[in-house]
């Protein structure tokens, strides 16, 4: 008998307890100092001393129920969790589906680091007849009152104001609204058309204080993006009830302002706007450009301290750990598991205006991720090797995944193709659940312990921004 290859274990809690969490069956405890020091000592046993065993005899059956201890070696445990991934992919309905529209493949902006560059942001739109067919296609893959993701190019340019309002109208008729990924330059011809009933939420990309951000996200007219952006979201906020989810695309050439960019936000309003949001994540791929976790915990650090009113993790990382663990901790839930870190593998459509589809929105524009064209009657043609070649990227899969005691709860990492410089992106991931995770566990848990078994603590609104793509729960 040995400890499981999947058990997490933490830093004291404020009480100085420590969190035990197991990766395979997603349940989670608090142990005390003693068992914590068994646990972490023996981790790596593969056979326990009988000391050791006559030592946990009083928890031992607790253990075994909860997966903490095993009787498999470490390789029949991994082939449980192989096994376990092609079960819960099963479970997985693949007539249910997060749909995103692509209504414009061109933009009007020219930003530095875009991968959609190379094919030279074409200018075809998608016809109202391509949206009557794709709403033929999606009536009984989307339940009513979830969103449609609006994506580019850039889907809000003005000159799409008219398709736009179609696709709306098309998404009232299923009772669904939209989430648009738009660099907000157009957003005053949109006014009309922001709220809950409508374009229920935004998220718009800003990468710094205004010399920053120009610099890097250029409008093809040269007007100053920065300025134009904030005015919009000012007035955005202002007249209508849309939710706003500010993106900044970091790395290490504009990471230090990015603080300078808080404080214009806040100097503005914006950051105690219950309808605001801004994270920040760490441009991937950018060779030695590419913040680090340890890098990204001292800007969190910073951001704490400056502006408390930010309630939540600012980068991003754990933006469900707080919704998952409420019910782990005061309901004794499982905490959920995952075989893919988004719904790329089978569960994500993305149509585009030249009547292609995509797996992944991060792969649009590119012909050897098309696994399907469409036409305006409904009709689909799909493309066999490439579906199935993203098929494969469910965790089940990957062997260098399935021995990860995060596997199930990471879910395997980014699974888009590989972009230019990209080939080691998961290892950006790999750094955080290793790193960062379990710090996140004991700051989020203590939160909940400290507020008292109260689902109304006080913290700021968390939104949900429509369609960011997550892979179904077991």
């Amino acid at each position: 008998m040995r400890f499981s290859s999947y058990n997490i274990f933490t830093a004291p809690l404020s009480n100085g307890e420590h969190i035990l969490l197991n990766g395979l069956t997603g349940l989670m405890d608090t142990i005390d100092e003693e068992a914590y020091e068994v646990v972490s000592s023996y981790a790596h046993e593969d056979v326990l001393p009988s000391e050791i065993m006559d030592k946990i005899e009083v928890i031992r059956e607790h253990f075994l129920e909860r997966g903490y201890l095993t009787e498999l070696t470490q390789d029949e445990e991994a082939a449980k969790a192989e096994a376990l991934a092609f079960e819960m992919n099963s479970l997985r309905d693949p007539d249910q589906w997060a749909v995103v529209l692509v209504p414009f493949m061109g933009c009007n902006y020219r930003c530095t680091y875009c991968f959609e560059k190379e094919g030279g942001y074409p200018s075809k739109v998608m016809t109202k007849e391509q949206v009557d067919a794709v709403f033929k296609i999606i009536k009984d893959k989307i339940e009513p009152g979830e969103n449609i993701t609006l994506y580019g190019g850039e889907p809000l340019a003005k000159e799409n104001r008219d398709i736009i309002e179609y696709i709306l109208e098309k998404c009232e008729e299923i009772d669904n609204t939209c989430f648009a990924v738009t660099n907000g330059h157009d957003l005053e011809h949109y006014m009309d058309l922001l709220g809950s009933k409508k374009i229920s939420s935004l998220q718009i990309t800003v990468d710094g204080p205004r010399e920053i951000h120009n610099s890097r996200r250029i409008a093809l007219d040269r007007e100053s993006s920065y300025d134009k952006i904030m005015k919009n979201i000012e007035t955005a906020l202002k007249d209508t009830d849309v939710i706003v989810k500010m993106r900044v695309n970091l790395d290490k050439r504009n990471e230090p302002q990015f603080m300078d960019l808080l404080e214009d936000l806040d100097r503005r309003g914006f950051l105690n706007d219950p309808s605001f949001m801004v994270n920040a994540y760490a441009v991937v791929g950018a060779g030695d450009l590419t913040l680090v976790n340890t890098e990204l915990k001292k800007l969190e650090e910073a951001v704490e301290q400056e502006y408390p009113q930010l309630e939540y993790d600012i980068t991003g990382r754990t933006a469900d750990l707080d919704d998952h663990l409420f019910p782990v901790v005061y309901l004794n839930q499982k905490y959920p598991l995952k075989v893919a870190a988004c719904g790329a593998d089978s569960l994500l459509r993305v149509f585009a205006p030249d009547g292609t589809i995509y797996p992944c929105w991060s792969c649009v524009g590119g012909t050897e991720d098309v696994i399907g064209t469409y036409d305006e009657t409904g009709s689909i043609q799909w493309n066999p090797e490439p579906k199935e070649e993203w098929k494969r990227k469910m965790m089940g899969y990957k062997k260098n995944c399935i021995r990860c005691r995060f596997a199930f709860i990471c879910g395997g990492g980014c699974i888009r193709p590989a972009l230019p410089n990209e080939e080691s992106a998961n290892m950006y991931d790999c750094d955080y659940y290793n790193n960062r995770f379990e710090d996140q566990l004991v700051k989020y848990t203590d939160s909940f312990l400290a507020a008292g078994n109260n689902t109304s603590r006080n913290t700021k609104q968390r939104v949900s921004v429509g369609n960011e793509i997550s892979a179904d729960n077991y």
